[in-house]
């Protein structure tokens, strides 16, 4: 018998199933084959010096050196937020750009540069995507961007620099990458079967599964489980509850094919519980249920659970 098993393994069964700081997001860095190639034969050379410009602002912002970014920007040049507020004039730019520098940790700029075009002779303009990234390798934010540069007394600058606003992606868009988990499952051992349904709720924003444990044709244990998308941690999150009065809650993680859930919770007789879930996709009507560093009432549980969860064959008549 595995009650206890199944309420830890079952509980993640059950349970189973996007920003640069305003002040930074002009910030820009070429990739090394994005000039030359993005212009004409005949436009290399200003291309070449587009280039050459975006790397030394990305030099000077990883620096932190407002006024060699500064100069970097024609005296009349605008830098635009994506909610719409604009700095004006390279001196208010130099400000910007040190009082970004004066707080918060240190960060690193990198970017995607996806296309320069031409204007006209003295003029280009430049899109990609601009990222902060701190320490250790840790992605801060992220955003698309397009800059306009200007060409004065034979020189490249920046002349104004746009960050876009960021795609609004609803809670339903986020969760249909856990769409595999819709439907009928079961998981069938000597004595014992768990059967889970998982299903949209009606507003389409969360998942809904619930799951009964039958023991000898008898049900043990039965729960619900919700999971919705946290857009403060950016990460799935979900909360199961069962009929005894235990309760559980964890986050949701993906590991290329494979789907983390790291929980914890209270069992009906107050004891705390903790587990880890490995889920891996075979297919879209068979998992590998995996449960590893278990605990309950602050005992590990050595074992290690590992199971087949295959799609429920249609009932006749269904």
């Amino acid at each position: 018998m595995r009650v206890s098993a199944t309420f830890l393994g079952g509980l993640a069964l059950s349970a189973t199933l996007g920003l640069v700081v305003a002040q930074d997001r002009p910030v820009q860095e070429p990739a090394p084959a994005a000039g030359p190639t993005a212009a004409s034969k005949e436009r290399e050379a200003d291309a070449q010096a587009i280039t050459e410009l975006l790397a030394a602002f990305v030099k000077a912002y990883n620096a932190r050196d407002a006024k060699a970014l500064g100069n970097l920007f024609l005296p009349d040049a605008e830098i635009e937020d994506d909610d719409g507020e604009i700095t004006s004039g390279r001196d208010a730019i130099v400000e910007r750009f040190s009082s970004t520098f004066g707080e918060g940790k240190r960060v690193t700029l990198s970017v995607n540069t996806e296309s320069l075009r031409f204007l006209g002779t003295d003029l280009a303009i430049e899109e990609g995507t601009a990222t902060l990234t701190g320490e250790p390798d840790d992605t801060l934010s992220s955003n698309r961007y397009s800059v306009i540069y200007a060409r004065q007394d034979g020189r490249w600058f920046h002349s104004r620099i746009r960050d876009e606003p960021p795609d609004e992606v609803s809670p339903h868009e986020r969760l249909t990458e856990l769409e595999w988990m819709l439907g009928e499952w079961v998981n069938e051992s000597d004595n014992e079967i768990v059967y889970t349904q998982c299903k949209w709720a009606d507003e389409g924003n969360f998942l809904l599964r619930e799951f009964d444990v039958k023991i000898e044709g008898r049900i043990a244990l039965r729960g619900t489980q919700r999971i919705g998308w946290d857009e403060q941690q950016k990460q799935f999150r979900m909360w199961v509850f069962d009929d005894n009065g235990g309760f559980a809650e964890g986050l949701l993680a993906r590991d290329d094919d494979r789907w983390v859930i790291k929980g914890s919770g209270v069992r009906s007789d107050g004891q705390s519980v903790s587990f880890t879930n490995v889920i891996t996709v075979l297919g879209k009507d068979q998992l590998r249920w995996e449960v590893f560093d278990r605990t309950v009432g602050g005992v590990a549980i050595p074992n290690t659970d590992r199971f087949e969860v295959v799609r429920r064959a249609p009932l006749p008549g269904d």
